[in-house]
C-alpha cells in the first residue's frame, strides 16, 4: 500500500529546487498559509533548518534529504502516511504554491 501512495505523490521538486531565500520563503508562507507560518515561528529549531536548506545549493538540498532519509529509515513511512491524508495532500498543495509563488516576495 505504501507504494502505491508514494507513486501518487506529487513532484515535490520545485521545494526543493526554488531559488527563493529563506526570507521569501517566509513572506509566501506567512501570506497563503499563515497558521503554519506561525507554527513554523515556534520552532527555532526548525526554521535554523529551513534556513540552513534554502542557503545550500540545489544539488547539496537533494543529498540533504537522502542523508536524513538514509539516518531515519522511518520518517519515508510517516511521511507516506501523511501525505495519504487530505491534511497531508493539503500541506502538499500549500507548500508547492509556496514555491512556486516564492519569487513575487
Amino acid at each position: 500500500m505504501a507504494t502505491g501512495l508514494a507513486s501518487a505523490q506529487p513532484d515535490l521538486s520545485p521545494l526543493v529546487n526554488t531559488t527563493c531565500t529563506y526570507q521569501q520563503v517566509m513572506a509566501a508562507l506567512g501570506a497563503q498559509a499563515p497558521d503554519l507560518a506561525a507554527e513554523l515561528s515556534k520552532y527555532p529549531p526548525a526554521q535554523a533548518k529551513l534556513q540552513k536548506f534554502l542557503a545550500a545549493p540545489i544539488d547539496t538540498r537533494q543529498k540533504l534529504i537522502q542523508q536524513a532519509l538514509a539516518s531515519h529509515p522511518q520518517w519515508q513511512t510517516t511521511i507516506d502516511e501523511k501525505t495519504g491524508t487530505s491534511q497531508g495532500q493539503q500541506a502538499q498543495s500549500v507548500l508547492l504554491a509556496v514555491a512556486g509563488t516564492c519569487n513575487n516576495y
